[in-house]
């Protein structure tokens, strides 16, 4: 028998009930689940719904379920289509008649809606926790390789000499984003949908607001049918953790090349690298492969529930049980995926002699530009008459910074002495300490800034 199956004149088909069950994933909604049936039943009490012996009696009951959940022994029945109908039937069979009470004045749409706001917040507080955890191991991993000079690279193609710390600040910065989206999506998600009922209200007077006070929700729906309708909050954190998943998968990606002989800046530890099956010297950085592809889950989710969404009218709507899979899937993926980026960037080797020996001489071609810029010569004309200087360099084989003032004379007239004093990697990262540039004292001071980003953060 079913708790709502009195208008029914034969049981639900075998495979239906397969099709329509959600506990083997809902179920993890267990304590908030709980929590929302606790103080839906004080909000009983305080309206008269229910005495104050069927109040303790309730009470009881789901403590004595919140015991069993933390030990393990919670037992469910083949008949539990869902954890609400589970948590309602072991509430009766715990409290008896009284137990019989809970569901009065709500339904399973402003119920699943709240558990799900609660799980939530709660879950992108655990990703903004794992944010911060990373930003402190980029924070260091800065101030470490402050004294390391790379190619920085556009198209892949050596561009312009970077300090690796600049590199490393980057992320911290792009962190410092993802983790103001987290905060919007959990104030998206702190609103109370409880209370709403089916669609229209609930039909007793249920005070929302001390409800909200002690369900930790920062306000009230204002709207019923928008409250069990709408799962914008979902989208929002699926969103969330799609964009972190790409940043981390486009960091990855460079430390993926740089990690390949080829390249040999970095070497990860062997904790966080496998071997091959078949070749005994093989070093594979698959925890950073990882990450690559299971950005493209987390993509997948938020398209898959996008889809769904956008072909489901108001107000609820079995398809919304869609829900709950993506967003488990995604903020426990997305957690895991900051932990391991963190755990690999704390232990990761920088081979600093293969940074600087990598250094194509050519990148300082931008210097000589802007050199003959502050010479008078128009930049679109300086620009011109470096590419012929390259051009030369290349034909001839011959390193830029080793050509005689008097050659480079023959390229344009504006060349000085001073020159040679440009033709420095030292030279090229202090004419770009600006605000936000790779001069060492423009990284010391985004290193500062930073420090005071991570001692305001909520630990």
């Amino acid at each position: 028998m079913k708790m709502w199956d009195g208008r029914f004149a034969k049981t639900t088909d075998r495979l239906m009930e397969l099709f329509n069950n959600s506990l083997p994933f809902d179920r993890l909604l267990i304590r908030e689940d709980i929590e929302v049936n606790r103080a839906w039943a004080e909000a009983l009490r305080a309206c008269g719904v229910l005495s104050a012996t069927e109040l303790k009696k309730i009470v009881s009951a789901l403590n004595a379920i919140e015991r069993d959940c933390k030990k393990g022994s919670v037992r469910f029945e083949p008949g539990d289509e869902d954890i609400h109908m589970a948590i309602e039937r072991m509430v009766i069979e715990k409290a008896g008649p009284a137990g019989a009470k809970i569901h009065t004045g709500r339904s399973r749409n402003d119920q699943v809606a709240t558990d799900l706001r609660l799980y939530a917040k709660k879950s992108l507080q655990d990703i903004i926790d794992e944010i911060i955890v990373l930003q402190k191991v980029v924070l260091a991993r800065a101030e470490s390789d402050v004294d390391v000079v790379m190619p920085g690279y556009t198209h892949l193609q050596q561009a312009q000499p970077v300090i690796m710390a600049h590199y490393w600040l980057s992320l911290f910065y792009a962190l410092e984003r993802e983790k103001s989206r987290c905060i919007h999506a959990a104030n998206t998600a702190d609103i109370l949908p409880l209370g709403s009922g089916a669609l229209a209200g609930s039909g007793f007077v249920i005070d929302r607001a001390l409800l909200a006070k002690k369900l930790g929700f920062a306000a009230v729906s204002d709207n019923s049918m928008d409250a069990v309708a709408t799962r914008d909050f979902v989208l929002e954190a699926l969103s969330v953790c799609s964009a972190i998943g790409i940043l981390l998968s486009r960091y990855a990606e460079d430390l993926i090349i740089w990690s390949s002989k080829e390249f040999g800046y970095v070497e990860l530890d062997d904790a966080w690298s496998t071997g091959s099956s078949m070749m005994p010297q093989k070093k594979n950085p698959d925890s950073l492969e990882l990450l690559r592809g299971k950005t493209g889950r987390l993509i997948g989710n938020y398209t898959s529930l996008a889809a769904t969404l956008k072909g489901t009218g108001l107000t609820y709507y079995k398809d919304l049980q869609e829900d709950k899979e993506p967003l488990f899937d995604s903020v426990s993926q997305t957690a895991m995926m900051l932990l391991v980026f963190s755990r690999v960037l704390s232990t990761i080797i920088i081979n600093k002699d293969r940074t600087v020996k990598n250094l194509d001489p050519l990148l300082l071609a931008t210097d000589i530009a802007d050199y003959l810029t502050t010479k008078g010569v128009p930049f679109r004309d300086a620009h011109h008459i470096t590419g012929d200087l390259v051009s030369h360099c290349i034909r001839k084989k011959v390193n830029i910074s080793e050509i005689s003032l008097e050659k480079l004379k023959m390229f344009s007239s504006r060349f000085d002495k001073d020159i040679k004093r440009k033709l420095t990697w030292n030279s090229a990262l202090a004419g770009r300490d600006i605000a936000g540039g790779t001069g060492k004292n423009s990284v010391k001071r985004q290193i500062r800034k930073a420090k005071k980003l991570l001692g305001a953060a909520k630990p």
